[in-house]
């Protein structure tokens, strides 16, 4: 009896010192776990062998199919066991930071961790899934796709459910960065090509205007001379001026990828309010340096204008140039209205779950930049120029250059014998143009512009409209029994034109008598009119008015476990 149970206690610790070392085998050292990534190039790790092979060819094609619409890493790992870890949690965590699964930077990666022997999984999630991905929804995914078939022992069915639910979700979220090379890097290209065309396009719009120099107004012109309305410059290069705005985002757009592409600061842009605000500066800033770009046109513009008009053609004062800014301030909120929505889409994650982040990238970019380019556009446009000087410049009409005024004692040898009495009776005085060019020393009075210059309206004639109507007395009328009688009294005096000889009678100055009743003013405003010529003419003074391993992500432990 003594020896029987000698001989049970000396099996027993024989084989407790057997097995003691069998159950450490199990627990294999997160640094001996295969890398699928850089064994292979896949993303299954099965060492507890409980996968098929048909159901780890179909993860692995899911999972790199994942990868390549936004760059977020799934790794799937079956254990034994995970001591001497505290916990499956523990175990799990440290073997994502190792890995470094999902993109360094982005952290969009996902593991799901199977301990066979403990009977429990756990999919860790990454920083960057976090604020996207709840641990509430993992653990929901856990309950509903996988423990149903884990506790029937169909780890295949199982894993498939948990991959696709989760792969599913992933590829709803805009991860960054983009893929810099070759598609932005191409925008970028056709952009500077587009901005640069768009240069030459306005530059020789401009030359040809200068050559052209088309009237505006037939007002503005006679057989020798015509006068030039200086246009806005959208006139004349609108095109051009939207071709250049158009290259000019497309080199915005391929700046933000490739500044979003940098895995240094991609970090700073996984939360979708950071990645508006990163394309929002970065917009604003190529905007400010193509300032000077937009500049340089209207420098060049003014050059041509001065050139052109001889004289220096400029902006009027700031503070009218400043008024001219601030009343279109409402066209710039139109502008940024299609930004300042896109940014509140931006904000909302329902939303921007339902946009590839391609297109929601491309076009934010393009209408914050557009907006800040037709913001330069309208004030290049509209200069305020002050273009008084030019309106004094008159062109030939057979050469097209400018012509030049002559000095008084040249241009009074082409005036008409009434224009001369105009001026010496100083009712008018005569500005004269010719051509050079076209009419070198002329002696004829048709190759010659004459300008006049009224300085007393009151004087032109209304017979032959010169300005060579004077005051004389009655007694000095070629008429004096033909003007009839005006309210029973006879004309005091009259008006003479020294060229025509027209007589105007003046007739005295007579109240009309007026009617008016009870609560009305004693006289009306019509009572106060003269039946006099020269009292009607009088002015009061009014004036007119993919690679061989993880990304290199990591995780704070994010996610959720469960047994089965």
């Amino acid at each position: 009896m003594k020896g029987s149970l000698t001989k049970i206690i000396c099996l027993i610790f024989l084989l407790w010192a057997v097995l003691l070392p069998i159950d450490p085998l199990f627990a294999i050292p997160i640094r001996d776990i295969p890398n699928p990534r850089r064994l292979n190039g896949t993303w299954v790790s099965d060492v507890a062998n409980i996968l098929s092979a048909e159901t780890e060819s179909r993860l692995n094609q899911r999972i790199s199919q994942l990868a390549a619409n936004n760059s977020s890493e799934i790794a799937v790992v079956t254990v034994p066991d995970t001591l001497p870890s505290a916990t499956v949690k523990a175990y799990a965590t440290e073997l994502f930071n190792t890995w470094g699964i999902g993109k360094r930077g982005i952290d969009n990666g996902v593991l799901f961790l199977i301990s066979a022997n403990e009977r429990r999984i756990e999919i860790e999630t990454g920083r960057g899934v976090s604020p996207y991905i709840s641990d509430r929804q993992v653990a929901q995914i856990i309950e509903e796709q996988i423990k149903p078939d884990f506790k029937r022992q169909n780890y295949d069915r199982g894993i498939i459910n948990g991959v696709e639910e989760m792969a599913g979700r992933l590829e709803k979220i805009n991860f960054y960065p983009f893929p810099f090379v070759p598609i932005y890097s191409s925008i970028g290209l056709v952009g500077v090509a587009i901005a640069i065309g768009g240069l030459v396009w306005i530059t020789l719009r401009i030359k040809a205007w200068c050559q052209k120099l088309p009237t505006v107004d037939k007002s503005l012109q006679n057989s020798v001379v015509f006068q030039v309305k200086i246009p806005q410059l959208d006139k004349i290069a609108g095109g051009a001026m939207w071709t250049t705005a158009i290259g000019l985002s497309a080199i915005a757009i391929s700046t933000n990828a490739w500044l979003l592409s940098q895995e240094m600061l991609t970090s700073l842009f996984v939360n979708p309010i950071n990645q508006f605000l990163a394309t929002l500066s970065v917009s604003l800033i190529i905007a400010l340096t193509s300032i000077l770009f937009w500049f340089s046109i209207e420098q060049y513009w003014l050059a041509q204008l001065t050139q052109i008009f001889q004289t220096p053609i400029q902006r009027h004062e700031w503070n009218q140039f400043r008024a001219a800014v601030i009343g279109k301030l409402g066209l710039v909120i139109v502008i940024h209205f299609p930004a300042l929505a896109v940014g509140w889409l931006l904000l909302s994650t329902s939303i921007l779950l339902t946009i590839p982040s391609h297109l929601l990238f491309a076009l934010t970019s393009l209408m914050l930049m557009i907006g800040y380019q037709a913001i330069l556009m309208y004030v290049v446009n509209d200069m305020s120029l002050d273009d008084k000087l030019a309106k004094q410049q008159y062109f030939c009409q057979a050469c097209r250059t400018s012509t030049h005024r002559l000095v008084p004692d040249l241009a009074n040898q082409y005036l008409t014998k009434p224009e001369s009495m105009a001026v010496s009776l100083g009712n008018a005085t005569y500005e004269m143009y010719s051509c050079d060019r076209c009419y070198p020393q002329t002696r004829d009075r048709k190759y010659v512009y004459c300008q006049p210059i009224i300085l007393n309206e009151d004087a032109v004639c209304p017979k032959c409209n010169y300005p060579t109507l004077i005051d004389a007395e009655l007694k000095q009328s070629r008429k004096p029994k033909k003007f009839p009688k005006k309210a029973s009294k006879d004309a005091i005096s009259i008006r003479q034109c020294q060229n025509c000889f027209h007589e105007e009678p003046v007739y005295p100055f007579i109240p009309t008598p007026v009617s008016y009743s009870s609560g009305t003013d004693y006289y009306s405003s019509s009572d106060y009119s003269s039946s006099s010529s020269s009292y009607d003419s009088y002015d009061y003074g009014s004036s007119s008015s993919s690679s061989s391993d993880f990304g290199g992500g990591s995780s704070d432990g994010g996610g959720a476990g469960s047994d089965w």
